[in-house]
């Protein structure tokens, strides 16, 4: 049974299969899209992530900005800058 499944017909279509390299390239351009792909997903959460935070620090140092501009406004502007600066620096 075996010598009828190896048989000279049989040797011929797997020789000619695995030289076969017509779907090679299909198979490459899938890998490669799916790797750019990924890399794209984990790029883009790396900004995302990023940008959250420095959003809510703007949005911190706006807070502080807006209570210290009007409970200041007897100083002088460079004053309150520089009031400003020194507090939103630390977040």
């Amino acid at each position: 049974m075996i010598r009828t499944l190896t048989t000279n017909k049989t040797r011929g279509a797997l020789a000619r299969f695995l030289r076969d390299t017509s779907g090679a390239a299909v198979v490459d351009w899938v890998l490669l899209t799916a790797a750019v792909a990924g890399i794209s997903m984990a790029v883009g959460t790396t900004i995302n992530t990023g940008m959250e935070n420095a959003s809510s620090d703007i949005k911190r140092c706006m807070k502080i900005q807006g209570k210290m501009w009007t409970r200041d406004n007897g100083d002088d502007y460079a004053r309150r800058m520089k009031r400003i600066k020194n507090r939103c620096s630390k977040l």
